[in-house]
């Protein structure tokens, strides 16, 4: 997923938010977390169960990150302040004006099958989350 939104944003045009840019840092996060449980499972003795679970969680933070972040897209509910489009007109526009990152979370700005791409970080992070726990809970399945 990573990857896919450097990729949309070098060749498509499509600049990231705030919201995007702190759901990077999740994904960042878990190739950080699958990497040390890679290179260092052998060496440490922890349990599988225990890091199947610190991956679950980690994809479950991603889900509501990009659940948020959908929701906000949709108008379900508002965002931060700095990441919308709404402007507050008062004597001091042109300095709010200039505090506010100039992309705005609450519009989307890129679409696959009409489902923004924080949907898309929402729906694909729970699914790994789900599939984590499976693991978790299916015992046969824990002897990979």
């Amino acid at each position: 997923m990573l990857s896919s939104a450097f990729y949309i944003e070098y060749f498509h045009g499509a600049l990231p938010c705030d919201l995007c840019i702190t759901q990077r840092w999740f994904h960042g996060a878990i190739i950080t977390y699958s990497l040390i449980i890679i290179l260092f499972f052998k060496k440490i003795s922890i349990s599988k169960n225990l890091l199947l679970f610190g991956g679950g969680i980690l994809w479950l933070l991603s889900s509501v990150a990009g659940l948020y972040h959908f929701g906000i897209e949709m108008s379900f509910w508002i965002g931060p302040d700095g990441c919308s489009s709404n402007i507050d007109f008062s004597k001091d526009t042109l300095k709010y004006l200039l505090e506010k990152s100039p992309i705005k979370c609450d519009e989307v700005m890129f679409e696959i099958f009409g489902l923004s791409l924080a949907g898309w970080n929402a729906f694909a992070s729970f699914f790994a989350f789900l599939l984590t726990n499976i693991f978790l809970l299916n015992k046969r399945l824990i002897k990979i």
